[in-house]
């Protein structure tokens, strides 16, 4: 089977110039923390970044944006796989899907729970950018003390008092 097309130049450079501008407007905010960016070279995408921005419960939320055909996929790993109370906890975040603004719940790889949403290359710009980075950030605050509390009763306690 041939392999299908990743991303063009000038999606390439499209996407990597609002992704650049988009962090640079960010680059002396207390809430951003950084950025990587990495090439990717086993034909699965063009490029990677992870993009760190500070949570009010979670001390980093870090967000991947890949650049594969045509989409630009937005993954963040919010809480590991749980060890109790999954079914509950898979109840708590399907019920919040249907509130959320291009993003979705998802169980991945290892049952941990992710954030996700998928793009056109495209429609990549700073202000796409900024809204579905603001809007992972948001849900991780909102849904980060729940999930953790149910799935790790013993070992998680929320932190009161924080930014």
């Amino acid at each position: 089977m041939p392999e299908a097309p990743l991303a063009d130049e000038a999606e390439r450079r499209s996407v990597t110039e609002a992704i650049d501008e988009f962090c640079a407007s960010w680059a002396h905010s207390e809430g951003f923390l950084g950025v990587e960016h990495r090439e990717v070279t086993d034909r699965t995408a063009t490029d990677r970044w992870i993009l760190r921005f500070a949570g009010s419960e979670k001390d980093v939320v870090a967000i991947w944006l890949t650049l594969g055909q045509r989409t630009v996929a937005v993954e963040c790993e919010v809480m590991p796989a749980p060890e109790q109370a999954s079914a509950d906890i898979h109840a708590y975040v399907l019920s919040r899907n249907a509130s959320l603004f291009g993003l979705c719940w998802a169980i991945g790889r290892e049952a941990a729970l992710y954030l996700v949403a998928r793009v056109p290359a495209t429609a990549v710009t700073p202000r796409e950018l900024d809204a579905l980075c603001g809007a992972v950030v948001a849900e991780v605050d909102h849904a980060y003390p729940t999930v953790m509390a149910l799935g790790f009763p013993g070992q998680y306690r929320r932190r009161r008092g924080r930014p």
